[in-house]
């Protein structure tokens, strides 16, 4: 909550609510006809109010200032749910923290949707001696990583080679940890430079990602994987089921949503939807109907979206 709106809520005055409305008419691009039904009033008092000529204002202040309450309500509701710690975001945390403190390589690896790559941006801003890096099929090779990891670390080399040794300059002794999320798109190859590169720098790794990743490190049982599959020094398999009722009340916590609501997003979390696709419907039901986040709202926006069926 604001504190403007703290203030608000103990005693709003006749120049905060006229500061409010019109920082809410430029804010919305409301007309003041549109503003005027909103506040149950005619347009002609709240111009009056507005210039300062209303003979009766403190009868105006009060709705003003339920629109404001209204007004910061529907900015919580239409936002991203902020990052809060659940029992998923500490798994992946916690395999962090491994990795940069015993200096090994951890994997995390699971459903999609649950909060890992929130977790691995948490720990990035808390972090300064993390290095992280997200991967997409373009940066899926030895090259790609290499880049990635040169432009976070501040290398101007071109050349391979020189690239990989100036990485382990920069990193050895340095108490860094390089995360990877999206690691699964990472080819075997890139995942055998990852592994020499912290085996010579000595730093850790963790590796964030879906099965595949954890697939490609353990291989097929064959001795070209050994050497890999063996330096993992903790794995960390996460799914949709580890998403409690608990965890699902801080996420949406800042809503103050009914018991029945949130039993709703707690039974999206626990389909391939997983926390996003409850984040989804919650942000789109509040679009539609504002502060009315209901169970019954929230069902006819699964339907909408063709979520259960």
């Amino acid at each position: 909550m604001t504190a403007e709106l703290e203030k608000q809520e103990e005693e709003m005055t006749m120049e905060q609510a006229v500061r409010f409305l019109k920082s809410y008419i430029a804010r919305t691009g409301k007309t003041q006809t549109a503003v005027a039904q909103e506040l149950g009033i005619s347009s002609g008092a709240l111009s009056s109010f507005l210039a300062g000529s209303y003979k009766t204002p403190h009868t105006i202040v009060p709705k003003v200032k339920n629109l404001a309450e209204l007004s910061e309500k529907k900015k919580v509701a239409l936002s991203d749910p902020p990052y809060v710690e659940t029992t998923i975001s500490k798994m992946v945390g916690n395999a962090m923290k491994y990795s940069h403190l015993r200096e090994k390589i951890a994997v995390v690896y699971g459903d999609a949707g649950i909060g890992k790559t929130q977790a691995f941006r948490h720990y990035l801003k808390e972090n300064s001696l993390a290095v992280g890096i997200t991967i997409s099929p373009t940066y899926a090779s030895i090259t790609g990583v290499n880049e990635l990891l040169a432009e976070r670390l501040g290398v101007r080399e071109r050349v391979a080679r020189k690239i990989t040794s100036e990485l382990v300059s920069r990193l050895k002794g340095s108490g860094r940890v390089i995360l990877i999320d999206e690691a699964q798109h990472l080819t075997v190859r890139a995942l055998n430079h990852i592994r020499c590169l912290a085996d010579e720098a000595e730093v850790g790794v963790c590796l964030i990602g879906n099965e595949e990743v954890y697939s490609k490190l353990k291989g097929s049982g064959k001795a070209d994987f050994a050497q890999l599959f063996s330096r993992i020094g903790m794995r960390e398999p996460v799914s949709v089921h580890n998403i409690t009722k608990a965890d699902v009340g801080k996420v949406f916590g800042a809503a103050q949503l009914k018991e029945d609501a949130l039993d709703i997003l707690s039974q999206i979390c626990h389909t391939g939807y997983g926390l996003r696709g409850a984040v989804n419907v919650f942000v789109n039901t509040a679009a539609m109907f504002g502060e009315e986040i209901t169970a019954g709202n929230l069902a006819r926006m699964m339907r909408e979206m063709n979520i259960g069926r």
